[in-house]
C-alpha cells in the first residue's frame, strides 16, 4: 500500500500522477489552492463569488482537517495514533479517537465486499516491501510467514461502541495507506460544503473528491492516465457529487531478479503484485474510490464482478495487452466518458 509519509513523498506523488488532471476552466470565480500532506500534494478548487478571504479561510480549515488525518492515520510518525496502536501490546485495548473508529467500520465492509482483497492490517507485509525496496532483495521466508501470520483484519479487535481497539497479535500493523487520503478527501469536501462551498473538488494524489460541477459545466472533466503523468490520457471522464480513484504499479515498484514486485500488496502471497495492472473506480465517496481502486488491481480480471452490487460504483482495470494498455470496463462506466 502507498505510504504516508513526507520522506516518500516522490514515490507517492509518482503513484499519484496516474490519474488526476483537471480541465483549466477561465473563469473569474475560479480558486485554486495546494497543501503538501500525506506524502502528496493536496488541491483545493473552488468556484465561488464569495470574498477571498471567505474562501481562503474555508480552504486553511480544510488543509488543516488533512493534517489531523495525517496525524492519526500515519504508521511513519512516531507520535501519530496507528503508530501508537502498531507498537501497543498484544491483548491491551486502546481507546481509539472517532475518525479511526469510523474509517476502520469502512475497513471492514469494504473488506467483506471484496473477499479480502482491501486490508489495512497488512502493515507487517508492507513494511517488509519498504525493507526489499532499499535493499533488493525478498524476505527471509520464515520472516515473510510470519508477517503473513501477522496480518489481516482478523487479527485486532474493533469495539465502535467503545470506541476501543486491541491487537490481538504481536506483529499486526495498520497501513492506511490505500484509504487514508481518499477519507481525508471526503472529509475536506464536506468541511467546504458545510462552508457553503458547494461547487469545489479535492485532489489527493491520485484521488478526487468532486461537488457540485464548475458553473456552466455538466461535471468535472478528469484525464485518466493509467501509466503516468506524460502519457496522453486514455480517456478523460466526467462527474459531480462523486468521486475517482486510480491505483497502479508505475514507478512505486522494485526489481529483483527479473520480476517486478508493486507496492500493492497481495495478501495471499505477501509479496507486491507482479502483475502489471491498473484500475479506476468511480464510487461515491472518495474513501470507497480509493480503497477499491487497490482491490481491483489485487483481484484483477475477476475483481470487476463486485461492482455489479454496488450502486454509483463503476471500474475500468488496465492490463498489458499487444498494442499497449487493455481496458476491461463494467456497464456502467461509459456513461461517465466525456464525447469527443
Amino acid at each position: 500500500m502507498t505510504h504516508l509519509s513526507k520522506s516518500c513523498a516522490a514515490l507517492t506523488l509518482l503513484v499519484s500522477s496516474l490519474t488526476c488532471h483537471f480541465a483549466q476552466a477561465d473563469i473569474s470565480s475560479r480558486h485554486e489552492f495546494e497543501h503538501p500532506c500525506m506524502g502528496t500534494l493536496f488541491r483545493i478548487v473552488i468556484y465561488s463569488e464569495k470574498s477571498g478571504q471567505q474562501i481562503s479561510s474555508a480552504a486553511k480549515h480544510a488543509f488543516a482537517l488533512a493534517s489531523r488525518m495525517d496525524a492519526t492515520f500515519s504508521d511513519y510518525r512516531a507520535g501519530s495514533e496507528v503508530s501508537r496502536f502498531n507498537h501497543s501490546p498484544r491483548g491491551k485495548s486502546l481507546p481509539a479517537s472517532r475518525d479511526l473508529v469510523n474509517l476502520l467500520v469502512l475497513c471492514q465492509g469494504i473488506h467483506e465486499q471484496t473477499g479480502g482483497n482491501f486490508d489495512p492490517a497488512c502493515g507487517a507485509l508492507s513494511r517488509l516491501w519498504r525493507v526489499s525496496r532499499r535493499s533488493g532483495k525478498l524476505p527471509d521466508p520464515d520472516v515473510l510467514s510470519s508477517a503473513k501470520e501477522a496480518s489481516g483484519l482478523h487479527q485486532l479487535k474493533l469495539d465502535p461502541e467503545k470506541a476501543m481497539i486491541t491487537r490481538l497479535h504481536t506483529g499486526t500493523r495498520l497501513d492506511f495507506g490505500a484509504i487514508a487520503k481518499g477519507y481525508a478527501a471526503d472529509r475536506m469536501l464536506q468541511s467546504l460544503r458545510d462552508g457553503g462551498f458547494n461547487s469545489a473538488s479535492v485532489t489527493a494524489g491520485g484521488d478526487i473528491a468532486a461537488g457540485d460541477p464548475p458553473p456552466g459545466r455538466k461535471g468535472w472533466a478528469v484525464a485518466i492516465r493509467p501509466r503516468g503523468d506524460s502519457n496522453p490520457p486514455a480517456f478523460v471522464i466526467e462527474l459531480s457529487n462523486a468521486a475517482v480513484s486510480t491505483s497502479g504499479d508505475i514507478e512505486q515498484s522494485v526489481k529483483i531478479g527479473a520480476t517486478h514486485y508493486s507496492h500493492i500488496i497481495d495478501l495471499n502471497t505477501g509479496l507486491g503484485l507482479t502483475k502489471q495492472r491498473a484500475a479506476t473506480v468511480i464510487a461515491p465517496s472518495c474513501t470507497r474510490s480509493d480503497a477499491l481502486a487497490t482491490a481491483l488491481c489485487i483481484a484483477g480480471k475477476k475483481g470487476l464482478g463486485i461492482f455489479n452490487s454496488m450502486p454509483g460504483t463503476e471500474a475500468v482495470l488496465f492490463t498489458p495487452g499487444p498494442n499497449g494498455q487493455s481496458p476491461l470496463q463494467t456497464k456502467g462506466f461509459a456513461a461517465f466518458k466525456r464525447k469527443k
